[in-house]
């Protein structure tokens, strides 16, 4: 080979290793080594390519440098994650957030089937839904059936329930299963205390609209204005005769 050519060769490789160094992630160039490292990297770039998070697969090296796992422990797992991030992004749909596709890859871990993750994207159109992932893939943990985890959860994302309410009421129920309680049982009875509460709170036939009171038809009719009370003759079902005298005032009234 002509020496010009070898050159050649050496300075492209020598500039891809510099450019490849100048990209990759100083967190992972202080965690791993050069070989484990230059793996991680290309299956982040290969996210990348396809518009995945890249952080997850970062945070997922960096958990396995803390661990001190071993090199091909932590490509395999960096690269299985990548795998469960594209998977739940074909289920939950390219608008999904970051927190929805860790959460539906966590699902997936969980032995979750994606179809599931469909069917609760699907409960409520415009809700995001990385918490309930979330709580869906914590029940499972709890040996929640799935069905019945889906079932809970996608009742509450349906009944408009808050982040908050749905990690509280995973709380409630992993408590029952540690008190002894089966855990479909406490996933289903916590579910349904929280639909109930949900619902309670919903005005019926349309009630706390502005200046409209609910009639028994199911139909609003207007309130009165201000204060929204009635007039007092009108509270008291009593109409005053339109001859009847007036009262004077206080003041004009004779003391006996």
């Amino acid at each position: 080979m002509d020496a010009r050519v070898r050159s050649a060769i050496v300075a492209i490789a020598l500039l891809s290793t510099t450019l490849s160094a100048q990209t990759t992630d100083p967190r992972l160039a202080n965690k791993l080594d050069a070989r484990t490292r230059t793996a991680v990297v290309a299956i982040i770039d290969s996210a990348r390519a396809i518009d995945l998070p890249a952080e997850p697969l970062i945070d997922k090296a960096l958990e396995g440098a803390a661990k001190r796992a071993n090199s091909q422990q932590i490509i395999a797992a960096v690269r299985t994650f990548a795998s469960q991030l594209s998977d739940a992004r074909r289920a939950l749909g390219r608008n999904s957030t970051e927190g929805e596709l860790v959460g539906g890859a966590q699902a997936i871990r969980a032995g979750i089937p994606v179809h599931h993750l469909e069917k609760l994207r699907s409960v409520r159109a415009g809700s995001r839904i990385a918490s309930a992932l979330t709580v869906v893939s914590d029940l499972v943990a709890r040996e929640v059936p799935i069905d019945t985890a889906i079932a809970v959860v996608s009742g509450l994302v349906r009944a408009a329930a808050t982040d908050d309410q749905l990690l509280a009421v995973r709380a409630d129920i992993e408590t029952d299963i540690l008190a002894g309680k089966p855990p479909a049982v406490a996933a289903s009875s916590r579910g349904h205390a929280l639909e109930q509460t949900l619902a309670a709170s919903v005005p019926p036939n349309g009630a706390g609209s502005s200046g409209a009171l609910p009639s028994p038809s199911g139909t609003n009719r207007a309130g009165d204005q201000g204060t929204g009370l009635k007039p007092p003759s009108a509270a008291s079902g009593r109409v005053a005769p339109a001859d009847a005298p007036s009262k004077p005032p206080v003041s004009q009234r004779k003391r006996p």
